[in-house]
C-alpha cells in the first residue's frame, strides 16, 4: 500500500484516478456486504422460503470476504491496465496544461 500512495500522491492526476477507483472499490463493497445481511435479515424475519433464500439465510460471510478480496485485484489490475494503456495521465496532464495556459486551441485575433 504504501507503493500505491507513494505513486497515487507523486502528481495531481494519479491523486484523482486514486480516489475514483477506490471509491468505487469500497462502494461495491459496502453493497456487496449489506445486500448480504439484508437479505439474511429478510430470510429470518419474514420466513422466506425456497432455494434462494435457503442460500441467503446459511451465506458464510467468509466467502463474501474471498469475494471482494478478488473484486479488488480484479478491479486493481484493471485500473491499472487502463491507465498504463489508457495514456490517462497523459491526456489528463495536457488538457490541465492547456487550461492553465488560456490556450484552448483558438486562433489569436489578428
Amino acid at each position: 500500500m504504501n507503493f500505491a500512495y507513494g505513486w497515487a500522491f507523486a502528481r495531481p492526476v494519479r491523486k484523482v484516478y486514486y480516489n475514483l477507483v477506490i471509491t468505487g472499490l469500497s462502494i461495491g463493497a459496502a453493497f456487496i456486504i449489506g445486500t448480504i445481511e439484508i437479505l439474511g435479515v429478510l430470510t429470518a424475519e419474514l420466513h422466506l422460503n425456497g432455494s434462494f433464500w435457503s442460500v441467503m439465510a446459511d451465506f458464510n460471510i467468509n466467502t463474501a470476504g474471498f469475494c471482494i478480496v478478488a473484486l479488488f485485484v480484479a478491479v486493481w489490475v484493471a485500473a491499472l491496465a487502463y491507465w498504463r494503456f489508457g495514456r490517462v495521465e497523459a491526456r489528463w496532464t495536457s488538457d490541465v496544461a492547456v487550461e492553465r495556459t488560456g490556450n484552448h486551441g483558438s486562433v489569436p485575433e489578428s
